[in-house]
């Protein structure tokens, strides 16, 4: 029997082992794809293998490896969003990996910030501007506690930008003050101007925003942030009733832009154009091109209305956690102030008790050392009844008790 036990015990033994060994290997091969995938991410690319990142997933993602790699999961989860945001365009599955990485808190601030972000760029899509500000502000508290510049100041416009379509100007003004310290380069500073421009534009000072607007036509830029600011020239020149003006940067969008919202923002253009030149030939094709960016833009529209749906609740959930922890710190402080106060009065109750003790004592010693010199008179000591009678007086009639316990004569 103590054979048969002492078998089993080895054959678990060496199970384990080898189960710790291939756990290992697997550990250290999803590290080395978390690695790979981060050496991508620094130069600009998204790891688009999902099928190893969702392995890498199902690696560490369970209750006792989680916290060992958090890190490592959090980034994987943020490339799977990445994933389905940029390339697959699921932006509800985007939403789920996104709050997946959050949730996991990872001591990688620039990851949290570049998540937080993300989530943000999401709620802006569909206008969302409210949820868009709160998640970018998130950001930006992690890009600054980072020490990271780069991330901190390019947050900053997405938080002047969503102020001001929330129109709160004064509080984008003062965003804009803050982001201004910072010398980033060229394209930055182009993307400050578009928000200034931006301002303009939602109070209807056309004139001041294509000024600002035409002075960073030619910066060097990746071709959607152009497009985004050829958009707005287009409408500044729309609205001051220069529409031959806005068919140039219609046309330049057209031919460059892959963004559904404004290729159908262009396309309005050109058909106002023709049918203001008549030409029935060329607004009929403007239009179904129209059609089908309008459609592409619905589809958008509508998977990341879902995706909306998520991080609102997420938001209002985390809001919830906060505003509970706020409570019982709130609740501590009160507390514990009402604890000072109270061991402060009773603090200062014991003292009064001590000093009125010490006063009793001091008063006492004090009649001693008083009647002691009363008691050196020889007047005293020759008249019986006087020192009777202050003894008396004074030591709680204690001749008497002497003359009653001991019969004393004079």
């Amino acid at each position: 029997m103590s054979s048969r036990c002492k078998h089993i015990f080895h054959f678990l033994l060496v199970a384990m082992v080898l189960m710790s060994v291939t756990s290992c290997a697997r550990w250290r091969e999803a590290k080395e794809v978390v690695a790979e995938a981060e050496r991508l991410l620094e130069e600009g690319e998204i790891m688009q293998d999902t099928a190893v990142l969702a392995e890498v997933i199902n690696i560490l993602d369970n209750l006792i490896v989680r916290k060992i790699f958090k890190d490592e999961l959090a980034k994987t989860y943020y490339l799977m969003g990445r994933n389905m945001d940029d390339y697959c365009h699921d932006f509800a599955a985007a939403a789920d990996y996104y709050i997946e990485a959050d949730r996991l808190q990872t001591t990688d601030l620039v990851l949290r910030g570049r998540i937080n972000s993300c989530m943000g760029f999401l709620c802006k899509q569909d206008s969302c501007f409210t949820e868009a500000l709160e998640f970018y502000l998130r950001s930006s508290c992690a890009f600054k506690e980072s020490g990271n510049e780069w991330y901190y100041a390019h947050n900053l416009l997405n938080v002047a930008e969503q102020h001001v379509c929330l129109c709160e100007y004064a509080k984008a003004d003062s965003v804009l003050q803050i982001a201004g310290s910072y010398d980033i380069d060229s394209a930055y500073h182009a993307r400050m101007v578009d928000v200034k421009a931006l301002a303009l534009y939602n109070q209807q000072i056309y004139d001041s925003a294509l000024v600002m607007l035409l002075s960073i036509k030619d910066y060097p830029r990746n071709i959607e942030a152009r497009c985004y600011s050829y958009m707005k020239t287009m409408h500044c020149y729309e609205s001051l009733n220069q529409l031959d003006n806005a068919i140039i940067y219609a046309e330049y969008i057209i031919s460059n832009s892959k963004n559904p919202a404004y290729r159908s923002n262009a396309y309005f253009y050109l058909m106002t154009n023709a049918k203001w030149h008549n030409d029935i030939n060329s607004l009929s094709i403007y239009s179904h091109a129209r059609e089908d960016e309008d459609r592409k833009l619905q589809h958008d529209t509508e998977l990341c209305s879902q995706a909306i749906i998520k991080l609102q609740t997420y938001l209002e959930a985390t809001n919830y956690t906060k505003l509970i922890i706020s409570i019982v710190a709130a609740l501590f402080v009160v507390l514990s102030t009402g604890i000072w106060l109270v061991y402060k009065c009773y603090r200062g109750v014991l003292q009064k008790h001590a000093k009125e003790k010490q006063d009793r004592r001091d008063l006492l010693v004090r009649r001693i050392y008083d009647h002691s010199i009363y008691f050196t008179s020889n007047k005293v000591w020759q008249d019986y009844k006087k020192l009777r009678e202050f003894a008396n007086s004074h030591f709680d009639n204690m001749f008497y008790k002497l003359e009653d316990a001991y019969h004393l004569s004079e």
